[in-house]
């Protein structure tokens, strides 16, 4: 029996199926889901937070110190070092309280000792719990001895904020820490000098800067070309005048002891 046209063309189901080309997947776009075996970029692993230049690195002696619950700035992370807190490259923090000191008096120099050639910035962190002074006079000693600088602080909070700001400043200029000061303005350079002087105001000193043209100028001027200026007195004027020529100290002469003579003098009048 001969087949139909529309049966020619019906798809056999005994045949295999066709493999698929491996380059003609479709690419992966919003709608589609990642496969359960890949993993979210944005959730970082301990691995990742230790590794990276932006923890601080904890070592495993102060697991159950207060003043880890006041890490909030800085991501921390326990770790196998032999410093209590890694807070740099180079860099690292012995935490120490007074009053374990005061217990353990040997316990400082013996951790010093296995620091000091693995670390160029050494910092001595010492949480301030016990009012003595004796033992913080001992601790200041041996750290300025072994070349460790000293940092006090008087609770768990102040102690985590340091170890925050040494880690958060690690690669910063100290450019960061000046104060930061506006250009050098000469116009109100020297108005804040010259109205320093009494009676002198803004206006007196536009005229004393157009006439001489620069502090240089109104300093070296005479009294009579100071009389010149429009609106500067003869009281005006002498201040000005005497403003840059006495000296910064008014020292007082020494009383001189009245000799012999003059005593004998005053005697018998």
């Amino acid at each position: 029996m001969a087949s139909t046209p529309s049966q020619k063309h019906l798809p056999n189901p005994r045949a295999p199926l066709a493999k698929k080309n491996p380059s003609t997947k479709r690419p992966f776009t919003s709608t589609t889901t990642p496969s359960s075996g890949t993993t979210d970029p944005l959730k970082k692993s301990a691995k990742t937070y230790i590794d990276s230049d932006v923890t601080v690195r904890v070592s495993e002696r102060q697991r159950g110190n207060p003043l880890l619950k006041h890490f909030k700035n800085v991501p921390w992370a326990y770790a196998k070092v032999d410093a209590d807190y890694i807070v740099g490259r180079s860099a690292c923090v012995l935490f120490l309280s007074v009053k374990y000191h005061m217990l353990h008096p040997k316990y400082l120099l013996t951790r010093m000792g296995k620091l000091r050639s693995k670390f160029t910035v050494r910092i001595l962190l010492v949480q301030v719990d016990r009012t003595n002074d004796e033992p913080l006079q001992d601790i200041t000693r041996i750290a300025f001895v072994n070349g460790w600088s000293l940092i006090c602080a008087w609770s768990s909070a102040e102690c985590a904020r340091y170890i925050e700001n040494f880690k958060s400043y690690e690669m910063k200029t100290d450019n960061t820490l000046r104060k930061k000061v506006d250009r050098f303005d000469a116009e109100k350079t020297v108005t804040a000098l010259l109205t320093c002087v009494r009676s002198v105001t803004t206006r007196d000193v536009k005229t004393l800067v157009t006439n001489f043209g620069s502090p240089k100028g109104i300093m070296q001027a005479p009294m009579d070309k100071l009389a010149i200026c429009h609106g500067l007195g003869p009281k005006k004027v002498k201040r000005i005048h005497q403003s840059f020529r006495q000296p910064f100290r008014t020292t007082k002469k020494p009383e001189q002891t009245p000799t012999l003579a003059t005593r004998a003098r005053q005697s018998k009048q």
